[in-house]
């Protein structure tokens, strides 16, 4: 017998009855297919770094309304925290290193 998962990935306009064991395998065929494509996108936000606004401004010695303006444009991309705006410490690495510190620090 097929399983559900290659019935529905054919494409086929079928009606299936399916018995609860079937139900129960192809949710945790579902759950772990999601996880194998969530894991790597999950480590690496893990291991991102994030930075406020305000250690932002003082790296790249621009004030509030040029970093604003920045993420604005597009120019320094931000991530949002719920209402809270920070910066990943890579996207301002690279900022820093392509245009240096305004101050001069």
């Amino acid at each position: 017998m097929a399983d559900i998962l290659s019935i529905l990935q054919t494409g086929a306009n079928v009606s299936l009855t399916v018995t609860p064991q079937d139900l129960l395998d192809f949710a945790k065929n579902v759950i772990e297919l999601t996880k194998e494509q969530l894991l790597p996108m999950m480590v690496t936000a893990a291991q991102t770094t994030l930075l406020s606004r305000k250690e932002v401004m003082e790296k790249l010695g621009v004030c509030e309304v040029t970093l604003y303006n920045w993420r604005k444009s597009g120019y320094l991309e931000a991530v949002k925290v719920g209402r809270k705006v920070f910066y990943r410490q890579e996207d301002v690495q690279k900022t820093l290193e392509l245009h240096g510190n305004k101050t001069g620090k």
